[in-house]
C-alpha cells in the first residue's frame, strides 16, 4: 500500500484521507471500478506506478463498453506463471504429459498464453500441443488423437462441446487422463458428457484466476471423486476478502454471501488493492481459509466464458420499449443440456416477439461478440426471452424487491 500510495496518482488520491499506518487491510478504501478504469485510460495512466517498459498487456472485463487493458511487467507475469504451474501440478499434471492447450489466443486474450507460460515454467517435463480455442472440434480431436494427448486444458464449455462432438460421432479419447478447466464452473451434466467421451479422464479446475488481479485461489478437490470442494486463497501471493455488498463490512462467518475483494502482492506496476473481482462467494470454514464461489455480482453476468454487462443490456431493452422508457427486467442464468443459457424475463409484451428477439440478438452481436461466437460454435444456448407480468418476477424473501439477477446454476 505504501508503494502504491507513493507512486500511483490514483491510489495517492484514494488514500488521501486514510491512515498512513493502518492496522488492518479492511481499514483502507475499496477500489471504485469506474474511477479505477477512468484513471487508467488517461493518456498517461494514473493507476500505474511507473512506465510500462517490459511485459505484456491483456484485455479484461469481457468485450463490452470501452476497452480495458491490464498491464503486467515481465517479472510479474513470470511470477504469476510460476504460481500457476504449481496449481496445475496440484490439479494432477504429471511428468511426461502431453497437454493440448484448447484455450483462446489473440485479441489480447490472456488464457492461452497463461497456460503456455505456466506449462513452460512447470517443474515437470511436459509437452504442449498449442491447439487454441477457435479450432473446429473435428480438427481438435484429430490433433489430440494423432499427437497422443494425455491432458487437455480449456474452458468447461469448450471441453463439453468437444465431448458432445466425439459422442455424436461414436468416438472417444481414452488416452486422455486429465481435463483441466477454468474460467467457468463445470456442471454435473457436463461431467456425464465428459465421462463418455474421455472415459479415463478426471476433470479438475486448475486455478481461480482473474485477468485483472492474476492468480486468486487454488482448488481443493475431493480425494475420492476429484470434484471441486472449495478454493483456498493463493497466499502468500494474494489476499482475498469477502465483504457485505451494501456496507462493505468484512464477512468472517461461514455461509454468508458477499463480494470478493482481491489484493495482489505480485502486482506492483498496476497495483490491485481491495479490488472487486466481480464474484460472489462464501467462506466455508471459520478461519476464512476456504471459500465457495457463487457466481458473478449484479453488474455483470457470466455465461459460458462471456461476461455480459447488464447495464449495457438494460439500456438496449429500454431503447426497444414502446415509449423508450425503463422496462422491468430480470436476468436469469440457467444451465441445461450441458450448456449455459441467458434468459431475459421482461415485464410486458410486444406485438412482434420474433422481431424483438432478432433486435436483441443483433445488439448482443455488436456489444458482446464473444456471446455470438459461443452460440455459433455450439457452446451456449441462444438468447431466451420470457414475457412475464410483474407478479411473476422472483423477489427477495425479506424485502419483497424484484431480484435483478438470478443464477440458477448455483443452488
Amino acid at each position: 500500500m505504501r508503494f502504491a500510495r507513493e507512486r500511483s496518482p490514483f491510489y495517492r488520491d484514494l488514500y488521501r484521507d486514510a491512515s498512513a499506518h493502518p492496522d488492518a487491510l479492511a481499514e483502507m478504501p475499496v477500489v471504485d471500478l469506474p474511477s479505477f478504469w477512468a484513471a487508467h485510460r488517461r493518456p498517461v495512466s494514473d493507476v500505474l506506478t511507473g512506465p510500462h517498459r517490459d511485459g505484456i498487456v491483456f484485455a479484461t472485463g469481457g468485450t463490452t463498453g470501452e476497452p480495458k487493458h491490464t498491464t503486467y511487467s515481465r517479472e510479474e507475469f513470470r511470477a504469476t506463471s510460476t504460481v500457476s504451474a504449481a496449481c496445475m501440478t496440484r490439479a494432477g499434471l504429471r511428468a511426461g504429459d502431453r497437454v493440448a492447450n484448447l484455450l483462446y489466443a489473440g485479441d489480447l486474450y490472456m488464457s492461452f498464453l497463461y497456460a503456455t507460460h505456466a506449462l513452460r515454467d512447470s517443474p515437470l517435463p511436459v509437452v504442449e500441443l498449442p491447439v487454441g480455442g477457435h479450432v473446429p472440434n473435428d480438427r481438435v480431436a484429430q490433433i489430440m488423437e494423432g499427437d497422443h494427448a494425455t491432458v487437455a486444458i480449456g474452458t468447461a464449455s469448450a471441453l463439453a462441446s468437444l465431448a458432445a462432438h466425439l459422442s455424436r460421432h461414436g468416438r472417444a479419447l481414452p488416452r486422455v487422463r486429465l481435463l483441466l478447466y477454468g474460467g467457468e464452473a463445470l456442471h454435473h451434466d457436463q461431467r456425464d458428457l465428459l465421462a463418455r467421451a474421455f472415459p479415463r479422464a478426471r476433470p479438475a479446475p486448475y486455478a481461480y484466476v482473474s485477468v485483472d488481479a492474476g492468480i486468486l485461489g487454488t482448488p481443493d478437490l475431493d480425494p475420492g471423486t476429484g470434484e471441486l470442494v472449495h478454493y483456498r486463497p493463493a497466499e502468500p501471493h494474494t489476499i482475498l476478502e469477502i465483504v457485505d455488498p451494501d456496507t462493505g463490512e468484512p464477512i468472517t462467518e461461514p455461509g454468508r454471501t458477499g463480494t470478493v475483494l482481491a489484493t495482489s502482492l505480485l502486482r506492483r506496476l498496476m497495483p490491485v488493492i481491495r479490488y472487486p473481482v466481480g464474484d460472489q462467494a462464501q467462506w466455508t470454514d471459520p478461519g476464512c481459509r476456504r471459500l465457495r464461489l457463487l457466481g458473478r455480482t449484479i453488474g455483470h453476468a457470466r455465461v459460458g466464458t462471456t461476461t455480459i454487462d447488464l447495464d449495457v443490456l438494460r439500456s438496449c431493452i429500454n431503447a426497444l420499449s414502446s415509449n423508450g422508457g425503463p422496462v422491468a427486467l430480470q436476468t436469469v442464468l440457467r444451465h441445461r443440456d450441458t450448456m449455459d443459457e441467458l434468459v431475459l424475463r421482461i415485464v410486458g409484451s410486444t406485438p412482434d416477439p420474433t422481431a424483438y428477439h432478432r433486435a436483441l440478438e443483433a445488439h448482443l452481436h455488436t456489444t458482446h461478440p464473444s456471446f455470438d461466437e459461443e452460440v455459433t460454435e455450439g457452446r451456449l444456448h441462444r438468447l431466451a426471452i420470457e414475457w412475464v407480468t410483474p407478479d411473476q418476477l422472483h423477489t427477495h424473501p425479506r424485502t419483497g424487491k424484484a431480484l435483478p439477477l438470478i443464477d440458477e446454476r448455483h443452488p
